[in-house]
Parts: C-alpha cells; structure tokens; sequence
C-alpha cells in the first residue's frame, strides 16, 4: 500500500502550499515581514514533492517503515497549514475594496494582534519543517531498503491484469450470472457490419475479461472467424506496432517492419477472411486510429475491455455501428450463488446461511472478485458462526490490507487509487468515506461539500466549480465510482455511489491517514488525538473532548451531547444533519450561528422548525439546505449573507416584513447577492409573494423552484408572472444553464404563465419543469425557447396532441418527459423531434401514438411506463432508431408485450438494453 501513501503525501504537500500562498497573496500586512520564513517553507516543500516521487520511482537505499514515517510528518505539517489558515482567516480578512484610508487604518489596528500571532504560527511551521527535514536525513541515509510489500507500478499493472481470470480459463462453464451478458454480446456481433468493435467498460474485478473470454470461445464464434487473436494487457504498454506485432504473430505471419508495413500486411494476410480480435484490459487510446486503420474495409469484429469509459467511448466511436457495453454487478441471487458456492463448495448449505452471508454479500455489493476473494478468506477462517462472521466483515478494511487472500483485490484497488492523476481528485475520492455503504450520493451536494472543504483551489483555466466538476467525471470515466442514473433522462450522471469494496479501501485509508474518522459500529476503536473529520453512522453515543481541529461534521442517528457542544469546535466548514433527526435544540442552532464562523456547508433534519437571526453570523456560508426541516418562514437575514451560492428548501418570508425592509432588502441584493439557487420558495393564499419580489435583485440567479397556489391572490400572482418572465428573459447566455421548476395547482396556473417573451432574441433557459398545471395548451413562451435543453411536463388529465404537436419542431430539447393520465391520439411524423435523445412518457392508458420512420431520428433512451402498452406502435418503430441503446418498460406489462418487446430489441442492429421497472 506504499504507492497509496506517497500518493496520499505528494496530494497534501501540492494541494495545502498553493493554498498558504494564495492565502498571504491577499494579506500584505501579514506578507511583508514574513517573506525569508515563506520562502523557506516553500522551497523545503517543493523538494519533499520532488523527493518523494523521485523515492516512488526508485526505491533503493530507503528503508520502507523509515519512508511511511516521514512521509505521515509531511502530513502532520499539511494539516498544521491548513488550520493556521483557517484560525486566522476571518479575523485578518482585509478591509472592504474601496474603503477609505481611515478605515483601513482602524482595520490594521483592530487586527494588529491576530497578524502578530500569525507570523509566530509561521516560525513555529518553518521550525516544523526543518526538524522533519533534519529527521529525514538523520535516519533514510543510514537504512536500507525492504522489500515489504510495496507495490512498483509495474507490479499493480501486472496485478491488474490478471483480476478477472486468465485468458486460459476459457474451457469452464459460464461463470455464474454471465450467461444473459454473454448471450447480448453474441448478438451483437452477430449483426452484419462489416467492422465493429465492441467494448466492455466497467470497474476491476467486474468480470471482463471472463465474459470476453467465454464470448471469443464459443463454438459458433470459432467457425465463424477465421483469424482470431488475444491481445492480453502485458502487450498494450507499447506502441500501435507492438500490437500489431502481437496480431500479426497469432496469426502466424511475420512481425516485423515498421508501422506502415504492418498496417499493409495485416489487410494482406487477412484478406476476405472474417477476424474476431480481442484487446484486453485498454487503458490508453493514444495509439487507437493507428490500429484501427489497419483493419479498414475488412470484414470482423475486435472485442475490447476497459476499465476507462472515455477509452470505451473513442474505440467504440461508431453511433451506428460499433457498441460501448456497460458490465452489471451480479444480481443479488447471483452474487448468492456464486459466494456460497466458493465457500461450501459441493457441501450443504447450513441452516443459518442467510444470516451468515448477509453482511459479506452487503460489502461485496455484487462484485465478483470481492465475492470470490471474501469467500475465500472466509472459508479460511474455519467454523462459521454469524458472530464470528460478522467480526471479520465488520474489519474487512484491516484485513483487505494485509491479507494475503484480498492480494488480487487489493491490488486492483491500489491501481484505481493511484491512476488518478490529480493529487485533488485522490482527496475528493478519499471523502466518499463520509457516506455509508450502499447510499446514492448526489453529485450536486458532493461537490458542495467539497468546495465547502476547500479542495477544489482551481487555477488559471478553470475554477474551483469547474475543477471539483472535473475530477468527478474523473472519478466516473475511471469507473472508481458507479453511476446511478447515467441511462434513461439524463445525459449526466446525478446520483452514484462507491463499490463495497472500494469504499472499504477509502475508508481504511481515510482513517489510517487520519483524513477521517468514522463510527458507524458499537464497539469503534479509539479515537485519534487529533479528529479533523468527524461521522457518525448510527454509531454508539460517547463522549469527545478535543473537537477543536474538526473541519466537517456529518452525524446520523444517535449522538453523545458532546457532539453537539458546539462551542468545541473551531474550524468547522461542514456541518452536515440532515439525517439527525433527534432533539436539536433553539440553544443549539444559536450557538452553530454564533461559534462556527468558518461554516460554509450547513444541511439540518427533521427536528428543526425555525432559524434564529444571528444565523447573519455566518458569513462565510455558501451552502444552506433545510429541505428535510419543518421550516415555513425564512428570517430575512438568510438572504443577506455575502458568500451564500445555495438555498434548498420549501419556505417563505414572513408577511409583515414591511416595506422600507423590503426596499433595504432589494437594494442589498441588487449591489451584493451571490445567489444561484433558490429551491425554493412557495407562493399562496397568505399573501407570499415576499420572494416574488426579490427575485427581480438576484442578478446572479441560475436556478429557480417555485410553489404556487392558485389561493393566492390576483396581486400576488401578478407579481410571480412577472419575475418568471425576468428570470426567463435575463437567461441570455448559452454559457450558463439556468434552469426553472414550477409545481403548480389550481385554475390560474395557465394565467400565471400566459405571457411572451421579446421577439428577436435568444434565451437560454437550459431546463424547465411544470408540474400539476391544467395545460390544455403549452404555454406561449415555452415555444420561444431556443436552448431548452430539457422539458419536463406532468399534468393530472389527458395531454392533448396540440401540445405535442408544438413540442416536436422544437430545435433544441433532447430530454422530454410526458406525465399524464393518458395522451391524446397523434402522429409523430418525419423530422419531428429531431435532436431528442432520451423520451419519456408515463401515463395510465396509452391511447394511439404512432411513430412514423424519420422520426426521432437521434433517439438513444425510451421509457414507456404504461401497464397496458397496446395503443402504441412501438415494435415496429423502434427499427427507425438508430441510436437507441436502451429502453425501459412497466414492469407489470404482460408476458407476451414483454416479449415482443425482447425480440424486436434483439433484432435492432444496435441490440438495446431492455429494463423493466
């Protein structure tokens, strides 16, 4: 595990100093008398950076118990930076631009003892630094190298390569719930184009390789394909001509020449003849064309794997031809068989072996080498026993570590860890161990979190938003994180969550590194001295003293009272409650507002009714969501804090706010407010317009969620429309997605959205959602549109074909999603929806909907939720779909409709997905 702990040190020495720097670089006053103890700080850390990937890469005259301790002081002096920041943050903030010389000077006073302190906590690092220094080279000169257990890059690769099963293994019986993967695959290459690749995408262990092998030695394959091939990963790590070298030599024809000449003699020796290559385990695809080239205009297929969606997405570039194949988790009654089979054997199952297997089969979350490699370890431990096995799996991170049975697990763990090739999205994987296993993670609040942390520092072409967005696609193409929602409506990925057995590797090293530290079981080890992330996963209730150095807090279930003495902590960014859904007192809430001045992140639960005022103590706060709070009435100071981006719940202001309050209120959000989200407020029969307006103020508002009741009174409504309208007509930049959801009811919903928008213009409202409204015609503005990207319409009647009709000439929408009791009958004919890629429609009866070819010509995903699908053509329409990759139906349609169903899919060139849900 040495290649995850110098990785782990290199993030936190590249990642904390910039931070240092960009701190003193707004803090003259600070900087000017400390520049000989700064740039000393600097140059020690740029050669710890240097030196310890200079000791990754070469390992000799280092002694590797020597090399941990150094590396975990290197570490300890990170942290120490962080928290000087953060202590003397607030308290030096430089004055405010454009204040005059008097204030300024009264700042420079005010702050005159915090700055002094500061450049003291600076000696005290720069002393830090040079001890550890001096340590280093006191001891690393005089050890020796150990072997241990350090992994080279060249070990994890070779490990890697083997994590599914040998290429060999091809003569055993379909490996347990591989035989409907293998069975799709088979169709798919049984389409008739002439060259098509195919490739499998999914993380380590899943399984690949296996289903690759036993879809290359099938009977049928192997007289169909004259020339067949398997590139094994040991052969990629080259260049094109290595590869086709390696084809070549299968082939039994000579390897040599360059580029060029290979490229020539591979059409020569294949000629007419139909080939099946595979290429196993692809992580580059620098080299893709050159290889791709050299088999154009012959007949065959390559099979690929990857663990790397973007590699899957260049191979298989082809949108009619080629085919990107997503590998599944096991069932769960597969992963039941396949784990009890390893253990027992041929034996009987005892009596209790649901109970035995339930929490190992939860950690292993359907993965195939984790089931295999945890049986197996299992089995080793001798006497099963639900105590004795619910021990192990409640160590597993322990035992995943040092275990020499986890070794091809591990492994592949260590690899996915380590291609990361940002020290911050090694950090942002780290904190995924804040969530418990099997919990969808929105992608919106994880980056929150992570901005809120401050690991996202940004740089010159992207900012901090733009690089925590980035290093979570990181973590998605890489399949180190498993999308949730990727397929169906969306075009990007929601809600994911971490593998079983990746989150076991995170959090054991999240721990061991003291990133975090969790309780999520009754009897937890002891706690650190020094605790800077703090979760409670329905845990034990104990005491803790020292919360000072606590940066994030994330409770759920039951808690010890001093968990919530918030005058402990200090540094707190994030507090995260919105699952403590215990007692959470008015004393509580007064004191988070008045002690944690550095939050940025604040989420509570259930238990909370009301905010306190001197929540405007909290300025640095960017984040606040109440959604799963009881909170109506909003304290106007909420929308003046400086820095808040983000507002989630279901509230309003209160009605007798007054008018010279609400003219203040404008003209500080006019001059002022950061706000990009408000989701959102509700407008009723109590006079509520008091966020109607305000919005007009938000000039930096992007996405909007509003409530409204048709008890509200003409007024009110009147001033809705109107801010509707101006958040419409101000979305003018197609840069910037701007998005609006309107949950209406009653009779004037069709009045509130009866406007037009400014001919000869363009505006960009990316998504809009109506929901509940009495729309018997689309309303005038939605047509004028010309970047909605995403249209969702739910109504509680019939949706009449006027709507649909005006609907599909729009140019832009590629998601549509069509709630209603039924549809009226229409045609969709030649050219209508001709960007749409994903179609949603649920209604209760379908009533006739004929599609007509040219129709949805780009469509990828179609979802029909409906038990009754017979007034729908769809069987006989799907064949003009030549993009389509998956389809989802009811799942109470009947056996012979799910048939028809299967079997049109089946005969589709592309063979899509069939869901039933």
């Amino acid at each position: 595990m040495e290649a995850v702990a110098t990785a782990a040190a290199t993030s936190f020495v590249e990642w904390m100093v910039p931070k240092l720097f960009d701190f003193l670089h707004e803090n003259h006053e600070l900087r000017k008398n400390l520049e000989h103890d700064i740039k000393y700080i600097k140059d020690e850390f740029a050669m710890i950076s240097a030196v310890i990937q200079d000791e990754q890469n070469s390992r000799h005259g280092r002694g590797e118990e020597v090399h941990k301790e150094w590396i975990r002081m290197v570490r300890e002096v990170a942290h120490a930076i962080e928290d000087c920041i953060d202590r003397f943050m607030h308290r030096v903030r430089r004055a405010k631009t454009g204040a005059g010389w008097l204030r300024r000077a009264v700042h420079r006073v005010k702050t005159v003892k915090a700055r002094n302190e500061f450049a003291m906590a600076i000696q005290e690092l720069k002393k830090i630094s040079e001890d550890a220094s001096k340590l280093r080279g006191a001891y690393c000169s005089s050890t020796t190298s150990s072997p241990g257990r350090s992994l080279s890059s060249e070990q994890i690769e070779k490990a890697a390569a083997t994590e599914d099963d040998d290429h060999s293994a091809a003569s055993c019986p379909v490996p347990m719930g591989m035989d409907d993967p293998r069975d799709e695959l088979l169709d798919l290459i049984r389409q008739q184009q002439q060259l098509k690749v195919i490739t499998i995408v999914g993380f380590h262990g899943m399984g690949k390789t296996l289903l690759a092998n036993h879809v290359y030695n099938y009977k049928v394959n192997e007289s169909q394909y004259e020339a067949r091939a398997w590139v094994p990963p040991t052969k990629l790590g080259g260049t094109a001509a290595n590869v086709l070298r390696e084809i070549l030599g299968q082939l039994g024809h000579p390897t040599d020449g360059r580029l060029t000449k290979l490229q020539e003699r591979i059409k020569e020796c294949l000629g007419t003849k139909r080939f099946f290559i595979v290429i196993d385990g692809l992580q580059k695809v620098g080299y893709w064309h050159d290889i791709k080239v050299a088999f154009a205009g012959l007949s065959g297929r390559f099979l690929v794997t990857t663990t790397i969606q973007r590699v899957a997405n260049t191979c298989s570039s082809s949108a009619v031809n080629d085919h990107v194949y997503t590998m599944s988790t096991l069932a769960n009654q597969h992963s039941r068989l396949l784990f009890f089979k390893e253990i027992f054997q041929d034996d009987e199952l005892p009596p209790d072996v649901e109970e035995l297997g339930s929490e190992a089969l939860k950690k292993c979350d359907g993965l195939p080498l984790a089931l295999v490699t945890t049986a197996r370890f299992l089995q080793s431990a001798g006497n099963p026993t639900p105590m004795k096995w619910a021990k192990l799996c409640t160590d597993l991170g322990s035992h995943l570590e040092s275990d020499e049975l986890f070794s091809r697990m591990r492994s592949v763990l260590v690899q996915s860890y380590t291609s990361l090739d940002s020290q911050v999205a090694r950090t942002f994987l780290l904190y995924l161990s804040t969530y418990p296993s099997g919990r969808p993670i929105k992608r919106s609040t994880l980056i929150r979190k992570w901005l809120a942390e401050g690991f996202s520092p940004g740089n010159i072409t992207n900012n901090a938003l733009d690089a925590a967005t980035s290093c979570f696609d990181k973590l998605v193409d890489g399949s180190i994180i498993q999308p949730i929602d990727a397929s169906g409506d969306s075009t990007e990925v929601k809600t994911c969550h971490t593998h079983g057995m990746m989150l076991e590797f995170v959090i054991r090293k999240s721990m061991s590194d003291n990133f975090l530290t969790l309780c999520n079981q009754p009897s937890a080890p002891p706690l650190p001295s020094k605790i800077r992330r703090l979760t409670l996963h329905h845990a034990t209730p104990r005491e803790v003293n020292d919360l000072s150095l606590v940066r994030s807090l994330t409770v759920s279930g039951e808690t010890h009272p001093s968990i919530l003495d918030f005058s402990k902590y200090e540094l707190m960014r994030v507090l995260d409650l919105e699952e403590y859904d215990h007692q959470l007192l008015d004393s509580h809430l007064k004191l988070v507002c008045s002690n944690l001045l550095l939050l940025r992140y604040l989420s509570l639960g259930a238990a909370v009714t009301a905010l306190p005022k001197n929540i405007k103590k909290l300025q640095f706060l960017e984040t606040l969501d109440v959604r799963r709070t009881n909170i109506e009435i909003l304290p106007t100071q909420v929308m003046e804090l400086p820095f808040l981006f983000h507002l989630f719940g279901k509230f309003k202001l209160k009605q007798d706010v007054g008018a010279h309050r609400m003219s203040k209120l404008q003209a500080w959000l006019s001059a002022n407010s950061k706000l990009e989200t408000v989701a959102g407020f509700v407008v009723d029969s109590n006079k509520s317009q008091g966020f109607a307006q305000l919005m007009d103020h938000m000039k930096h508002l992007i996405k909007v969620k509003i409530w409204y009741d048709s008890c509200a009174d003409a007024s009110s409504t009147s001033t809705l429309s109107k801010a509707i309208k101006g958040f419409i007509e101000r979305s003018t930049n197609f840069m910037t997605s701007h998005a609006l959801s309107l949950n209406l009811s009653g009779e004037r919903s069709q009045d509130l959205l009866n406007f037009s928008l400014e001919t000869g213009k363009s505006y960009y409202l990316c998504s809009l959602k109506l929901q509940g409204g009495n729309f018997f015609s689309l309303p005038p503005f939605v047509t004028m549109l010309a970047g909605l990207n995403r249209l969702c319409l739910s109504v509680t009647h019939q949706l009449s074909s006027d709507i649909i009709a005006a609907l599909s000439g729009m140019c832009s929408l590629k998601q549509l999603k069509l709630t209603a009791t039924q549809l009226d009958k229409h045609i969709i004919g030649k050219g209508a929806f001709r960007i749409l890629q994903h179609l949603s429609i649920t209604v209760e009866v379908m009533t006739e909907l004929e599609i007509q070819d040219g129709a949805l010509s780009c469509l990828k995903s179609l979802r029909l939720l409906c038990k009754d699908l017979d007034g729908f053509s769809g069987t006989s329409a799907i064949k003009y779909f030549k993009h389509l990759r998956e389809i989802a139906l009811h799942g109470e349609v009947g056996g012979d409709t799910k048939q028809k169903w299967k079997e049109a899919a089946r005969k589709h060139p592309r063979c899509p997905k069939i869901l039933f849900v």
